[in-house]
């Protein structure tokens, strides 16, 4: 269970996130909308302990986020960031490998099953054939494919992605989807960051729209997603039967297993 009491988090003199109250619970997949500068990304970096916020406090399963260890953060929480591009010119195995260094010993090697599974996972997302190529040479939609296989690897409870669409065609976009709540139906949690209403309502449990660093909905999907509270969101006018909506409102949404 991760939570947030009172969340704020200012960078200089400008605050970028309000009060935020939040709670995730085991097998939740929940999508944070939001224009962009709404606070989104500081959010999630604040939950995953990367920033100190200003006031308020971060619980992860009942401990204070700010008394553990990056180990500790990274042995419950994976992280799928936008986009990576390494230094090092490592191989596509040898990147996914790398989730598995929170429950490592210092200077421990991965086992042969650490390998075989790594191998399990990327040919479960489709791109085993990538394993032996450079990270730094393959396009933008195969590196954030490989991110997703590195978190997947991580063992953790608790998933945060940030745009993990970015850069992947239509097919990928819900192979990773499907894939996240596969992963939920198994009591993890996951928590993405999307631009594309019509993604989260068709894969999230709850959602939650930020606007200007403040939560203004947050709840199941079928009462948070209306037209009215998009509209204030983006600060466009839209109906139910504007494009927007034009996937969302269909009956044949993806129902959770």
């Amino acid at each position: 269970m991760l939570q947030s009491n009172n969340l704020s988090f200012s960078y200089a003199d400008q605050k970028v996130l309000k009060n935020i109250n939040f709670r995730a619970e085991k097998g939740e997949f929940i999508s944070i909308l939001g224009a962009n500068g709404s606070g989104k990304t500081t959010f999630f970096q604040c939950m995953q302990g990367l920033l100190t916020p200003d006031a308020g406090k971060i619980l992860l399963d009942g401990e204070n986020i700010k008394k553990m260890t990056k180990k500790e953060i990274s042995q419950k929480i994976a992280v799928v960031p936008q986009e990576s591009k390494n230094i090092f010119d490592y191989q596509v195995l040898d990147m996914v490998l790398m989730g598995i260094n929170p429950w490592l010993s210092f200077a421990e090697q991965p086992g042969a099953d650490a390998y075989q599974r790594a191998e399990d996972i990327l040919a479960e997302l489709e791109i085993l054939e990538l394993k032996n190529k450079s990270f730094n040479k393959i396009s933008g939609g195969e590196r954030q494919l490989v991110l997703i296989a590195r978190a997947i690897m991580q063992k953790s409870s608790i998933f945060f992605l940030d745009e993990p669409n970015s850069h992947l065609d239509f097919k990928n976009t819900h192979l990773i989807l499907q894939i996240m709540r596969e992963l939920s139906s198994k009591h993890k949690t996951v928590i993405t960051a999307l631009h594309d209403p019509n993604l989260a309502y068709q894969y999230s449990d709850r959602v939650i729209i930020i606007k200007t660093g403040k939560i203004i909905a947050a709840g199941p999907v079928e009462e948070v997603m209306t037209a009215e509270n998009l509209s204030r969101a983006y600060e466009i006018a839209i109906n139910k039967d504007s494009a927007v909506f034009s996937l969302t409102f269909q009956k044949s949404r993806v129902l959770k297993q």
